[in-house]
């Protein structure tokens, strides 16, 4: 069997605080190679800096470019990138195209006060205060305002309202669905 030129991924995106991070995590322990976009974003030369959530960016890049750092990412073998948070669906439709091994998104979200309350227990804050935080960006990513085209080119629409379990059966299914069409092993 021919090697891929990369190893096959998995674009994780979806709404603040649905559980993009867990579900990284548990890619990982599946077997993933876990990358933050951000790992990606701080290579390019192309846009602008920029800062998001206190963290050194780049906004308004060149697609391709991005898409060609991701192939720069150093991997010794096959293993299946799980690769977050995309908050953009035109560039993660722009990689699921390019990329020359599998590529599928996983689009997570849950409701703003399923969000929120996560959101308030994690940080030691009021609901209210939460809900705003995520509002916020919420509006910032345009995330109304996409949904429909999240819809459109998702290949896992995980809503994150259920148990851990459930979460993670998914989020298994998709992991071993592009190890299968990569030709790889079935978990």
């Amino acid at each position: 069997m021919r090697q891929p030129a990369a190893p096959p991924m998995l674009l994780l995106a979806g709404t603040s605080e649905a559980g993009k991070s867990s579900a990284g995590e548990y890619l990982a322990a599946l077997g993933a190679r876990r990358v933050k976009i951000r790992t990606v974003l701080l290579r390019l030369a192309s846009g602008r800096q920029g800062y998001h959530e206190g963290v050194e960016t780049r906004e308004d890049f060149r697609y391709d470019e991005f898409v060609s750092k991701l192939l720069e990412l150093p991997d010794r073998d096959e293993t299946p990138l799980a690769v977050e948070s995309f908050i953009d669906a035109t560039l993660a439709t722009t990689v699921k195209r390019k990329w020359p091994a599998p590529c599928s998104i996983i689009f997570i979200t849950a409701p703003e006060l399923v969000r929120a309350r996560r959101l308030a227990q994690a940080r030691g804050l009021t609901t209210d205060e939460a809900r705003r935080i995520i509002r916020r960006k919420d509006e910032r990513k345009r995330v109304h305002e996409q949904i429909p085209t999240w819809r459109a080119i998702t290949d896992h629409w995980v809503d994150n309202t259920a148990d851990i379990i459930t979460f993670r059966a998914r989020l298994r299914d998709a992991f071993q669905t592009i190890q299968t069409s990569s030709g790889g092993l079935q978990p």
